[in-house]
């Protein structure tokens, strides 16, 4: 799901400059999207082990 972002080195050097500033301009936001997604992602693995670590913690030092 690239969005024909994904070429390789000899086809972009043969792009005209306007064409590569294009290029880079979308694969720039193609990746701030995937790291908003890998952000959300990451607190909700945060929550978890958080969750996870504090029943462990009660279990194991308090005995409940």
């Amino acid at each position: 799901m690239s969005n024909g972002l994904d070429i390789g080195l000899v086809e972009f050097k043969k792009m005209k400059a306007i064409d590569r500033d294009v290029l880079i301009y979308n694969n720039t936001v193609q990746i701030r999207k995937n790291l908003g997604d890998y952000k959300f992602h990451r607190k909700v693995h945060y929550a978890w082990l958080i969750c996870l670590t504090t029943f462990i913690g009660l279990k194991r030092f308090l005995g409940i």
